[in-house]
């Protein structure tokens, strides 16, 4: 069963689990984009679960859009399962530069899935729900229709679908709203903004659920230790519940225990060169279920990222 480790049940669960693990062979799992937001929380978590194995490599250490360096370092590391984190994530500088953002978040998932499967390693590739464009207003199945909006959309969608092609054993896993204790991230910002301005203006008419990094992460490591019987195909993972921009920053401020106005406005208010989707919100329940992990709200996530923070 899935529960953050940073919660009572996981440590008692790690207890009995260390019990275990010395006769236990090791997932080794092989983590590209190590020096990401989430590719640094997957090593942090992994380092704490005594079944892991995990190798991390940087944008540095790591050029995924090179087949050559791709299949070295998998000869090399001869990972079991690779989780696939390295992306191009600078949604605005994608419009003016697409065919950047297509060759790391396109071809190079196409690269490293084709490898994966040449070498039967399984693989978990992290996708998106800008994905999504114009789409009913219900929680979003990955069954349905996407319609990306911009570039890096664009790009990423083409990811999903060279992933697909490659035969590669494993899954894509979509995500929104991604946040953390540490790092540059909507959390940070806002706690940042409150205490410069006193007031902040945030948008209310985009709808998503905000990801804990920490407990994405621990979910990942969940669905690789299961190997060749992970769930296959395209999955996304959320919290329960959904809200607006302005919803979670309101939470973040009763979190933080600071009195500062928190002001709806539309999202003319912030014009971007990227469209971002109005109604973005994704259904995990199907993952959830499929792996057996209990439902855990976006609020209750936000607590316990929170508990994480080094300033608290």
């Amino acid at each position: 069963m899935f529960v953050p480790k940073f919660s009572p049940q996981r440590k008692e669960a790690k207890d009995s689990l260390q019990e275990v693990c010395g006769r236990m062979k090791k997932c080794r799992v092989l983590v590209t984009g190590a020096g990401g937001q989430l590719g640094s929380r997957l090593m942090a978590c992994a380092s704490a679960r005594p079944e892991v194995d995990a190798v991390g490599v940087s944008r540095a250490e790591l050029d995924v859009c090179d087949a050559k360096a791709v299949a070295e370092v998998l000869r090399s590391v001869a990972p079991e399962v690779v989780i696939h984190t390295a992306a191009y994530t600078a949604v605005d500088a994608a419009e003016e530069n697409e065919a950047e953002a297509l060759r790391v978040n396109g071809e190079a998932v196409g690269t490293v899935a084709r490898a994966c499967a040449a070498r039967q390693i399984s693989l978990l590739h992290l996708s998106t729900d800008y994905v999504f464009g114009d789409v009913p207003r219900r929680p979003l199945l990955p069954t349905d229709p996407t319609g990306p909006l911009g570039a890096y959309a664009r790009t990423k969608r083409a990811g999903e679908e060279a992933f697909l092609a490659a035969g590669v054993n494993g899954a894509v896993v979509r995500v929104a709203w991604l946040y953390d204790a540490e790092g540059r991230n909507f959390l940070n910002t806002m706690l940042r903004l409150a205490k410069e301005r006193g007031e902040l203006n945030v948008v209310s008419d985009q709808h998503g659920v905000p990801t804990a990094a920490p407990v994405l992460a621990e979910g990942l490591l969940d669905m690789a230790l299961k190997g060749t019987a992970m769930p296959q195909g395209v999955w996304h993972f959320a919290h329960a519940g959904h809200t607006t921009w302005h919803g979670f920053a309101t939470e973040i401020m009763a979190l933080a225990g600071l009195d500062v106005p928190v002001n709806p406005v539309g999202t003319e208010a912030f014009p971007t060169p990227a469209t971002r989707p109005a109604w973005s919100v994704l259904d995990g329940e199907p993952l959830r279920l499929e792996m057996g992990w209990p439902e855990m709200t976006w609020q209750e996530a936000l607590r316990a990222c929170w508990e994480l923070r080094r300033d608290v």
